[in-house]
């Protein structure tokens, strides 16, 4: 093959080559605000003890994750929201430290504090969510743990 034949070849194909897809921007300081309200919204529903506000920030297929438990799904969720508030579960706050998204998908990581039959709580969270049809940022994932205090290091072995 001739060398001007190859660069035709090489051109040709280059120009009917689909353009990918540039890939989304990061979301707005206006659309994390939107996000970090759905954080405001659950510790409102939460204080005012009103389970269907809390139920509305999570998607219908979201997981609920806490310490110690399995995956919660569906009427799982629910109960354990239920449980909380029924227990005592007042005076919650969310803080979120991290808070970024792309598209449709955003993720928020923070710490929550709360008062559970009277005794302050703190726990860790990371928190993905997506925006519905209606363009409303919901819960998919929402995962939490207690904070503890780190452990101490083993002093390290000397070898001999």
């Amino acid at each position: 093959m001739r060398p001007s034949s190859l660069v035709l070849l090489v051109l040709l194909t280059a120009a009917c080559t689909p353009n990918a897809p540039a890939a989304p921007a990061p979301l707005s300081a206006t659309e994390l605000d939107a996000v970090k309200a759905v954080d405001a919204a659950f510790a409102a529903g939460m204080n005012a003890k009103d389970t269907t506000a809390v139920f509305a920030v999570y998607a219908t297929d979201a997981k609920l994750m806490p310490q110690d438990s399995p995956v919660l799904v569906g009427a799982a969720v629910h109960s354990l929201i239920a449980d909380i508030i029924a227990g005592g579960g007042s005076d919650f706050v969310l803080t979120s430290s991290t808070a970024y998204g792309v598209g449709d998908l955003a993720y928020l990581v923070g710490t929550a504090t709360y008062k559970m039959g009277g005794a302050a709580e703190t726990v860790k969270y990371a928190e993905v969510l997506r925006k519905n049809a209606n363009g409303k940022w919901q819960y998919v994932v929402d995962m939490f743990s207690n904070v503890a205090v780190p452990a101490p290091m083993a002093a390290p072995v000397k070898k001999k």
